[in-house]
This record gives C-alpha cells, structure tokens and sequence, in this order.
C-alpha cells in the first residue's frame, strides 16, 4: 500500500510538473524546387522531446469518404459553444509566446510584374515589422523562375497548464460537452 502511494504521488508531481513547465515547438517548412518539406519539433527545458517530419507528397483527402450529415451536426454544436470555444481560443492565443519567425523567400512566377508585385508586399511586410526584434522576412525577386520558394522558421513558447485547466472546466458545461463528445462520429 505504501509503495502504491508513492508511485501515484510521483505521477501526479511528474504530471503537475508537466503541465507547469514550459515548452518550446520549433516548427520548420522549407519549399524548395516544387517539394514541400515540413518539420515539427518540442523541446522541454533544451531537451528534444518529438521530432517529426512531413515529406511533400502526403496523401490526398478522399472527399466521398467525410460525411456531410456528421459535419453539419458538428458546425451546429460548435455554434451553440461558440462562447466556450472563443474562451479557449483565447487562453490558447494567452499562453503562446512568438520567440523567433523567419521568413526568407524567393519568388517568381513567371510574369515580371507579378514577381515585383508579390516582392513589393512582401518588402512592405518586412518594414512594417523590422521593429519587432524577434521577427525577420526577406524576399528576393526571382524573374527568370516560376517557382516560389523559401523558407518559414516558427519558434513558439507555449505554457499547456492554463488552457488544459480552462478546457476541463469547460467540460463541465453542456454545449461544449456535447461539441467534443460530437467529434467521436469522424
């Protein structure tokens, strides 16, 4: 008895220490010659918890498989709980913290004006956010391609214990109850 105690108070100090902690998602898309590259990782405390890759060449959504009845039923919950789902979204958004983006994009598409057009917004979103420290888009002009490419770094500090407290409170109320029982008909 004695040992079964101690084990369930270390797992409730590790889960409490989880959700307290602070973690890091890296997240990584590099689009380089027509091929999408895509890179998720999570550190905890500098250590490497999860990577994962997506190569470019994923599989397409098969469009007569989703029901269209169970997603009307779902829009329908979500419209009753769209208070509760705009609280969460707000805890969400509260609890993530930009560290780093960087945007380094070649563009080309072919027609010169587009490619200076397309450049020109991207320059102009550049110097709307040069102030901002942690915050970097570059984009060169590519006349002579008809390919966009580049590179997207997005680094995130996301503190989970205030939204998982806020969604299991939520549970408690019956229109979101029901929005995320609703999801076990996919």
């Amino acid at each position: 008895m004695k040992i079964l105690l101690i084990i369930i108070s270390f797992s409730l100090a590790a889960i409490l220490l989880a959700l307290v902690s602070k973690y890091t998602v890296i997240l990584r898309v590099v689009r380089d010659g027509g091929r999408t590259d895509f890179r998720i990782g999570v550190n905890l405390w500098r250590f490497r918890i999860l990577t994962r890759s997506f190569n470019g060449g994923g599989k397409e959504v098969d469009v007569d498989a989703l029901k269209p009845a169970a997603i009307k039923k779902i829009f329908r919950r979500a419209w009753r709980a769209k208070r509760y789902l705009m609280d969460l979204l707000r805890t969400i958004i509260s609890s993530i913290t930009i560290r780093r983006l960087g945007i380094r994009v070649s563009v080309g598409t072919g027609d010169a004006s587009d490619t200076a057009i397309i450049t020109g917004y991207l320059w102009t979103l550049s110097a709307l956010t040069s102030s901002l420290r942690n915050i970097e888009i570059n984009a060169v002009p590519d006349f002579l391609s008809r390919d966009i490419n580049g590179k997207i770094e997005l680094e995130l500090t996301i503190r989970p214990l205030k939204p998982v407290l806020v969604f299991t409170m939520l549970l408690l109320r019956k229109p979101f109850r029901d929005l995320v029982m609703g999801f076990r008909e996919f």
